[in-house]
């Protein structure tokens, strides 16, 4: 049996046609024109942390990482590390600017000024001046995992959250000094609720939940220049380079296409649902209803005795995507006395093109907020792909973007390096600074240099880029 309808197209009118439940659904305002921002955001239900963990950040004088309406909005951070993981452009974003910024091995130069273009150039580093200065920091210095492992979580962090955290320390042993650089995830560190013009703190605790804290508190560390020295004699100190303009905590610099990053995990996890949890409803079943004064099927204080609001939030829990295990069945009634049994079967969604439109959609969103290209990600672009076409892509559009971060964290890893040598009273140290190259920083040259002396071919170059993908 299916449904009726009449010649206008519309819906059988007869009184057996089942009433829609309307008067369960939230009533609207009108409104003369667009008001963008009342519609409604379903991300602040992922970001809203629960009362536990407020209770903490009260109690225990912390700064969580966002708030609203005096609330916290901790969970804010664990959305951004999620959507570094599970949003598949924003991942491979992440990991191919990590690669590329801190693409080769430490070299040593002279002390570069980001701000100002001077007009000479530095004068290269002597092998024996990069041999004094990798044998003093190796003396001094241990960068814990590795100088460049060290680096790239860095740059990790600071891409997936907009915050990078370093932990320095130090001790003094039989007249020798050490230093220890360790990296530390965002979500070991919260700052300490202080007023202005006091000295900022952080609290590091690998578990931020109220009665851990209470039995291991948290240790507290003042912000960098300033150290403070424990009961073992170790003096500690934090570094924090964030992204923004927020006071306390940064947000990622790709943050425009936060939006389409969830979008990316949204559609992921609906297509998971379709195929293995077979989470949409694929019948509507309708039944007489028993006894429909004193045990109607459409039930809101049954609903409510179940732990849901009412009945329309019980059928979406039970039955769509909302749902942590929805049914595969629907069940409706008719009023009693109506018609017999009927039941309809629903078709799901396999329009794979509006997935494909929408899911590049996403994607282009999320390399402009990066300011990458197709093509540096190893996707065939409009104009085909060869090796000089991604070289002067990269050169052109991605060098300019990936050589401001290196700067950025640099920068941030040389002024460490400074407090160090001041600490240390090896202050002539300061003339030299570590950095990084990009992996093909050979091609890059050779391209430069052929497109000088009018080539511009590299793919029968040693430097040839291969085994890119198509897309």
């Amino acid at each position: 049996m299916s449904l009726n309808s009449n010649s206008a197209g519309c819906c059988d009118d007869s009184p057996t046609q089942v009433k829609p439940p309307f008067d369960e659904l939230r009533r609207g305002r009108k409104s003369k024109g667009l008001k963008l921002f009342e519609l409604e955001n379903p991300i602040p239900k992922e970001i809203t942390d629960t009362t536990d963990i407020q209770k903490m950040f009260d109690d225990f004088k912390l700064v969580p990482f966002a708030s609203r309406d005096k609330k916290t909005g901790h969970a804010l951070l664990y959305w951004y590390l999620m959507l570094a993981q599970l949003s598949p452009m924003n991942a491979a974003c992440i990991e191919k600017t990590k690669k590329y910024v801190v693409g080769s091995k430490v070299f040593v130069e002279r002390r570069e000024d980001f701000e100002f273009e001077t007009g000479g150039e530095n004068q290269p580093v002597s092998t024996s001046e990069s041999t004094a200065y990798r044998d003093t920091l190796n003396e001094l210095v241990s960068y814990e995992g590795g100088i460049r492992k060290f680096h790239q979580n860095l740059m990790w962090s600071y891409d997936a959250t907009g915050n990078a955290y370093v932990e320095a320390s130090y001790s003094v042993v039989n007249g020798q000094m050490r230093f220890n650089l360790k990296y530390r995830k965002a979500t070991e560190v919260l700052y300490v609720a202080t007023n202005p013009g006091e000295m900022k703190r952080v609290a590091i605790s690998p578990v931020w939940e109220y009665n851990y804290l209470k039995k291991y508190p948290p240790a507290i560390i003042p912000i960098a220049p300033n150290w403070i020295q424990d009961d073992q004699g170790v003096f500690r100190t934090v570094f924090h380079l964030k992204a923004g303009q927020n006071k306390w905590y940064g947000r990622p610099e790709s943050e425009g296409a936060d939006l389409y990053k969830y979008r990316e995990v949204q559609d992921s996890v609906y297509v998971i649902r379709q195929s293995a949890g077979n989470f949409v409803g694929q019948l509507i079943i309708e039944v007489e209803e028993d006894d429909p004064t004193n045990n109607p099927a459409i039930n809101d204080e049954d609903a409510k005795r179940a732990g849901f609001d009412s009945f329309v939030e019980r059928m979406e829990d039970n039955y769509t995507n909302k749902g942590d295990d929805p049914s595969s069945v629907m069940i409706t009634s008719r009023p009693a006395g109506g018609r017999p049994m009927f039941v309809f079967q629903i078709k799901p969604n396999t329009n794979e093109n509006w997935y494909k439109v929408t899911g590049e959609m996403s994607e282009q969103r999320i390399l402009r907020a990066y300011g990458l290209t197709l093509r540096f990600m190893g996707f065939d672009a409009s104009t085909g792909f060869s090796s000089d076409t991604f070289i002067a892509d990269y050169v052109m559009n991605v060098e300019p973007v990936l050589t401001e971060k290196r700067n950025t964290l640099m920068e941030f890893s040389n002024r460490i390096l400074t407090t160090i040598w001041e600490v240390a009273g090896r202050m002539e140290m300061n003339d030299f600074s570590i950095n990084f190259k990009s992996p093909i920083t050979s091609q890059i040259e050779q391209f430069k240099t052929m497109q000088t002396n009018g080539g511009s071919n590299l793919n029968n170059s040693s430097g040839s880029i291969a085994g890119q993908p198509s897309r």
